[in-house]
């Protein structure tokens, strides 16, 4: 028969002995699959620890590769065909069970203990994960997955899960067609060889193209990771050329020396890379690698091998659990901090390991087994896909309807937050007036949505006709306030997001005084001409650097050719730490560089005025904890000095002693005392972890303006 020739027949049985009743499994496959959920885990609980624990998503893929294209060769050696319908009632009965139900209780769960900003995007990436297109979502949002202050959703890793549907969606219909073309051929298996490897290869190299384009894109896009799946094909369809086939006894000998070289080189790249490494691209390959040297030695290899140590129980225990371990412990990252209050700690990390075994053991036990073996044990391939298909739309409708509700509380608060906009205790007004009596009480509202966000649009702006351009963004907005009058000023803001929240004070001064708004923001990127070495503890890697340097050369040069009337500057100075190539204190680079950068433009006599940053909220996300504490908002403020540290760019400026160099201060309407408050005057203080509300920035506009003014004149 054609399926006889497309394969080798020990492709199909590979190198594995023949399975015993009851244990159908291969131990070191059971082993790489605990060694990969173990890596993920550590890395999402101790990202400094294991900082590339990541790579554990690619020993996955490489094993699904070699699983599903060793099944699906298998059948068609047998019957000459693929019956499409029960590969995927299978793979539904295998995956779709614990998937949903993690998915929805996260969303239950998180409907309980995050405000409604965050169920509107959790509620959006949970319908996204269920019709399995996470990653395409999170592709689309350019989203850094290593980042550790997203606000990330409680089903953001269910990205890889949806690189591998959508695997299984593809890859049957890919072999069934090289069988088809086969059928014509001389040498079909070289046919499929040669299929599987330009595959594979085409993906390698889009991989490496996209890595250095787009980084966050090439993370998430199933283009970019089809080679590793391949790699798992190639494989399953060529076992017998690999170490461990018994019918070659001497290639056993190597069998154990490949199987430790594939662990190590699984784990040297958990401990090398980092978030800064270029990935996946081609040091992808090393995980890969690794991992098809561990599968193609298969178990028979000699004593000194590592199959002792792989099958030992707790580590087939583990791999038996990894797919629920996968699934649970990331919601219960994200959503233990809000429901005990407080960031992780030492103990809550390890407690939050224990909750995520528990729940991956009784998920395993009573989901994933009951649901491959027990759903539907008699009924056709036609009825599983529609059931698993009604349950995916039920999770979908629950999800639509918690973001309908999400949306109906956030437009009535909305509402509310407009009525009290012109009380004189609104926000800021509140704690200098004597009629207010409790400016630290509860907020008025107590939920805050996207229109809080410090980024927004305003109709009277746009992309600059002469954009600031770096790579394939234009980082110049124009905002036109003048009227036509020709002799209004020219006003820069320039900074991160940290500047961009001042927006909400500085365009209704600019609409008052008739000026025209130039504005040049990049997030995490300071204004200064000295690479960013770290932001917020962690390394920065030498692309957005270049990028951060490319786009303050093109803001200086343009602020040194126009010569503007005023330059606004901000940013998250105290998280984004500078380096020189000196080694000395951030305090004295910041001076230093500050000099170098704003002292031309102090000089041809640019008026500007260095925005102080805003008080830290230590790694809590106020909204969120206001929303648990309606009526204890105290629990929820800061003791001011470690909420406001020094800001090495005010500082910096005020050491310039330039007189049109000048340093506006509003600590005090964040922090009036010991204390910097999470509510002020009913509203919330902070949109998320580190942003100001637009809602408390508004409230600051007369105060901003009369600073202003007394600082000029």
């Amino acid at each position: 028969m054609l399926g006889e020739c497309l394969i080798d027949q020990a492709a199909i049985a590979g190198p594995t002995r023949r399975a015993r009743p009851g244990n159908p499994q291969r131990r070191d496959i059971q082993a790489l699959r605990a060694l990969a959920v173990a890596l993920v885990v550590a890395n999402h609980l101790w990202p400094g620890l294991i900082a590339g624990g990541y790579v554990g998503v690619d020993v996955f893929f490489v094993i699904s590769g070699y699983l599903i294209t060793k099944h699906l060769l298998g059948e068609l050696g047998r019957t000459n065909r693929i019956r499409l319908g029960q590969f995927y009632a299978r793979r539904a009965k295998r995956l779709l069970p614990a998937a949903l139900v993690v998915a929805l209780l996260s969303l239950l769960v998180a409907t309980v203990y995050l405000p409604a900003d965050r169920l509107l995007s959790i509620g959006r990436e949970t319908i996204a994960a269920t019709l399995y297109v996470e990653n395409w979502s999170l592709a689309a949002q350019s989203v850094d997955y290593s980042a550790q202050n997203n606000q990330a959703s409680t089903v953001q890793h269910y990205w890889s899960l949806s690189v591998e549907e959508q695997f299984y969606l593809v890859w049957p219909l890919l072999l069934l067609g090289v069988y088809l073309l086969a059928a014509r051929l001389r040498s079909p298996r070289a046919f499929l060889l040669t299929v599987l490897a330009a595959v594979g290869a085409a993906s390698f190299l889009f991989s490496i193209f996209l890595t250095y384009t787009s980084r966050s894109e090439a993370y998430f896009v199933t283009p970019t990771r089809v080679w590793e799946f391949a790699v798992g094909g190639l494989i399953a369809a060529t076992s017998s050329a690999w170490f461990g086939d018994p019918r070659y006894p001497a290639r056993i000998r190597l069998a154990g020396l490949a199987q430790w070289a594939g662990l190590g080189l699984i784990v040297a790249s958990a401990l090398v890379f980092d978030e800064s490494t270029y990935f996946p691209g081609y040091l992808a390959a090393v995980p890969v690698v690794g991992t098809a040297l561990v599968i193609a030695s298969g178990p028979q290899s000699p004593l000194w091998s590592p199959n002792t140590l792989l099958g030992v129980s707790a580590v087939q225990t583990l791999g038996n659990i990894s797919y629920s371990l996968y699934l649970w412990h990331w919601p219960v990252i994200i959503l233990l901090p809000s429901i005990i209050d407080r960031p992780l700690g030492t103990l809550d990390l390890l407690g939050a390991l224990l909750l995520s075994l528990v729940l991956a053991g009784l998920t395993k036990k009573y989901v994933e087994d009951p649901g491959r073996s027990r759903l539907l044990p008699q009924a056709s391939p036609r009825k599983i896909l529609g059931v698993t298909l009604v349950a995916s739309l039920t999770v979908t409708a629950i999800c639509a309807a918690s973001i309908v509700a999400a949306t109906v509380t956030q437009a009535a608060e909305a509402e509310r937050l407009d009525a009290l906009s012109g009380g004189e205790c609104f926000g800021a007004k509140s704690l200098f007036a004597t009629a207010c009596q409790d400016p630290f009480g509860p907020p008025e509202v107590t939920n805050v949505g996207e229109g809080e966000a410090p980024w927004f649009d305003d109709a009277q702006c746009g992309t600059a006709p002469d954009p600031i351009v770096v790579g394939d963004q234009k980082l110049l907005t124009l905002c036109d306030f003048s009227d036509g009058q020709e002799d209004h000023e020219t006003v820069w803001l320039i900074g991160d997001s940290h500047a961009e929240q001042w927006k909400a004070a500085i365009l209704p001064l600019a609409r008052e005084n008739n000026w025209t708004v130039n504005i040049s923001l990049v997030g995490g990127c300071p204004y200064l001409d000295v690479k960013r070495a770290a932001f917020m503890g962690a390394e920065t890697d030498t692309k957005v650097q270049r990028r951060c340097l490319q786009w303050s050369a093109a803001v200086s040069d343009r602020v040194l050719a126009t010569s503007p009337d005023l330059v606004f500057l901000s940013s998250f100075s105290v998280g984004e730490e500078i380096e020189d190539g000196t080694g000395r204190a951030q305090a004295d680079q910041y001076r230093d560089a500050f000099a170098d950068r704003v002292g031309p433009w102090a000089a041809q006599g640019t008026e500007v005025y260095v925005i102080r940053d805003t008080p830290l909220t230590l790694e809590r996300s106020t909204p969120e904890c206001l929303a648990r504490n309606e009526e204890s908002p105290l629990d929820c403020a800061n003791e001011k000095t470690r909420a406001l540290p020094d800001d090495p760019a005010a500082e910096a400026a005020r050491s310039l002693e330039q007189a049109n160099v000048r340093v506006l201060d509003l600590s005090d309407q964040f922090c009036p005392d010991d204390t910097c408050y999470a509510a002020i005057g009913g509203l919330h203080v902070y949109f998320d972890k580190d942003h100001v509300a637009r809602s408390y920035i508004r409230s600051l506009i007369p105060e901003f303006a009369e600073r202003f003014k007394a600082a000029g004149s």
